[in-house]
């Protein structure tokens, strides 16, 4: 098995997008990824061969992010600006696909937390079957919830769905 630091070499930017679509401020964002650092390290014995090890890393990821949010709400916590370039104050900073890179972040947070899973996965380009693992839904679970997931970001833009 790799060692850690090749393992957080591998998966570290992938950990690191799960839980900026999670927590917007930038400190937060670091104590969550260091937190599933922590939880890798810990249940890395106990990786089974049916998952991959992205897929592994992704589901304590997307978990501990879940608890994170959940513990934000119970604390009714008032969410921070979010950190992406602001086109009104940083134009030099604001290219179309920045911009398009924040419309979508912030689409993908206002989805429901079943289709945010699945859609945070899938642009980690993770296949359906390692998404499915990862959440421990069907494939066809899979499925239905990134069609509803696409189908919203779509409207979120303006598209038709």
């Amino acid at each position: 098995m790799a060692t850690l630091q090749e393992i957080v070499e591998a998966h570290g930017a992938m950990v690191r997008r799960i839980a900026t679509v999670y927590e917007r401020h930038p400190d937060r964002v670091d104590d969550l990824v260091q937190d599933v650092w922590l939880a890798v390290c810990e249940a890395l014995p106990r990786l089974n061969n049916h998952a991959t090890l992205k897929s592994y890393i992704a589901r304590i990821t997307q978990n501990i992010c879940v608890t994170h949010v959940r513990r934000a709400l119970v604390r009714q916590a008032v969410p921070l600006e979010d950190t992406l370039p602001d086109p009104a104050t940083a134009p030099e900073e604001a290219t179309a696909q920045s911009i398009r890179l924040a419309r979508l972040i912030e689409a993908v947070r206002c989805l429901p937390e079943s289709l945010k899973a699945v859609a945070t996965l899938y642009l980690e380009e993770m296949p359906v079957k390692d998404i499915a693992l990862s959440l421990g839904i069907s494939e066809t679970n899979v499925s239905v919830r990134l069609h509803r997931a696409k189908s919203a970001i779509r409207l979120s833009f303006g598209e038709p769905a």
